[in-house]
């Protein structure tokens, strides 16, 4: 009994110290999350005309905000729900701009998405293109990867959204790891979703069709060069460049995400899971013809007139009609919809800063510095404004930004308008945070990406940009233009 009674004073000790030990890392990690935002509010040069007590209150929520998020301090879909009040409380923007994202194509684009996501799941068809896209890769994990991305690359120019190539194949994504027991968060799961998202982004970049930003933005371009630019036009400029880009993102998630699985074994586990789909059944058999009008409409939709959300979302509302019926009213409550009200709150980040003109004031700060660089010097000055603007922008606040600004500038100092504007187009790729694009945010969102894993790779893409830009990217474009 002594022997009892002291163990379990032991264990009661030990207990006692985790939890003190446990309690101990989450005040410091308060008093970070609160002393970086305090930091950073009286450092800025706040004087009532060129930077206001609401544009230092915006800069310092989103900053603790964010901070507090990356610690785990408050669950994603509390902050999202929450930082939209803070810009209203405290900064005092409207609540019509800060809402306005939910009048935008974004939240039909994630309400349909998710429903597809979740008709490739229980049909069982997207575990079968998931294991069927494996098996003819002999178990190759490494091959996987490239063959997503292969196909991700195929898909780019016929599908300008890249929100709904990322749902499409972010579905493919689960469905493979819920075929092989792949652990959220696990290396495997990482590196196949961050490799499906860098495809889906990178890739966007080679065609004027890749994206709806990229529309915008050119638009911008032209508006203050006096040009035009076909489709043709805009795939010389930047195919080359954008399949080195591509290539190089992928290649970044296959040499820091190495897979531990055993070759063999997973073959064998292949085989035999693909052997037990048997025949097709009926129900994947319809949707099989869903996900091909599915992506007839996202691809045609400049003829048809609907946005892809919206595209998406008619697709989703068909699947409940009866002899279809891949969706039902069971099925529909199983359907995780938390991950919208975070991304939606994110894109408020975007719209109180544009009103806010914490835009203008970065625009002010930095385009100085651009005179006299050159070529290479102002397409890195422009890659770095991109990076930076991304933690506070919406990509289509930045593109409005910065688009016409930035080509401006280059005719001002006798710089191509093109690099400077491209430059800037891929300092806005590259991210750190989830929130800072709704493409990331989609694969995040599920819980299969490990959050450390996840910056590491896009911490060093950042850095591999640059001589990617210096040695590829802008030689090209002078060659070019």
């Amino acid at each position: 009994m002594l022997e009892r009674f002291s163990n379990g004073g032991l264990m009661s000790q030990t207990n006692a110290k985790m939890d003190f030990l446990s309690a101990n890392q989450l005040l410091v990690k308060w008093l970070v999350s609160l002393a970086i935002p305090t930091i950073v509010y009286f450092m800025l040069p706040i004087d009532g005309k060129t930077m206001t007590h609401e544009m230092g209150m915006f800069l310092a929520i989103t900053i603790f905000m964010v901070v507090i998020w990356a610690f785990g301090l408050v669950n994603e879909i509390a902050t999202g729900i929450v930082l939209p009040v803070l810009y209203v409380a405290l900064c005092h923007v409207p609540a019509k701009v800060i809402y306005a994202g939910w009048l935008s194509d974004v939240p039909n684009t994630v309400i349909g998405g998710f429903i597809l996501c979740k008709i490739l799941q229980t049909t069982g068809l997207g575990k079968r293109i998931g294991l069927g896209c494996m098996y003819a890769m002999k178990g190759s994990f490494v091959g996987v990867i490239w063959g997503l991305a292969t196909a991700i690359y195929i898909v780019s120019p016929f599908i300008p959204s890249a929100n709904g190539k990322s749902l499409i194949f972010c579905a493919i994504v689960i469905s493979l790891c819920e075929a092989l027991d792949i652990k959220k968060k696990s290396t495997e799961a990482t590196a196949l979703m961050m490799a499906a998202f860098l495809a889906v982004t990178s890739s966007k970049l080679c065609y004027l069709t890749g994206g709806g930003d990229l529309v915008i933005g050119m638009n911008l371009v032209n508006g203050v060069t006096g040009g035009t630019v076909t489709w043709f036009e805009y795939a010389l400029w930047n195919l080359v460049p954008a399949t080195v880009y591509t290539i190089m993102s992928v290649g970044i998630v296959v040499f820091l995400l190495p897979s531990k699985m055993d070759k063999e074994a997973l073959k064998q586990v292949l085989v035999s899971r693909y052997n037990e789909l048997g025949v097709m059944s009926k129900q994947e058999k319809i949707a099989t013809a869903f996900f091909i009008f599915t992506l007839i409409l996202l691809v045609t939709d400049k003829f048809h007139g609907l946005a892809p959300g919206m595209s998406l979302c008619l697709v989703a509302c068909i699947s409940f009609l009866p002899k279809i019926e891949l969706m039902d009213a069971d099925k529909i409550k199983t359907v995780n919809f938390g991950p919208l009200f975070f991304i939606m709150g994110c894109m408020a980040i975007g719209g109180a800063g544009n009103y806010l003109k914490v835009t203008q004031w970065m625009a002010d700060g930095t385009f100085g510095y651009f005179h006299g660089l050159g070529d290479f010097g102002a397409g890195l000055a422009a890659y770095v404004v991109g990076v930076v603007g991304n933690f506070i922008l919406t990509p289509l606040a930045a593109t409005a930004s910065f688009s016409a600004p930035l080509a401006e500038l280059g005719l001002n100092i006798g710089v191509e308008p093109r690099i400077v504007y491209f430059s800037f187009v891929y300092g806005f790729d590259n991210i750190i945070f989830p929130y800072e694009t709704a493409p990331l945010l989609l694969f995040y969102g599920f819980g299969y990406i490990h959050f450390a894993k996840m910056v590491k790779v896009l911490a060093v893409r950042i850095l591999l940009v640059m001589p990617f830009l210096l040695l590829v990217a802008i030689p090209w474009w002078k060659f070019i233009f």
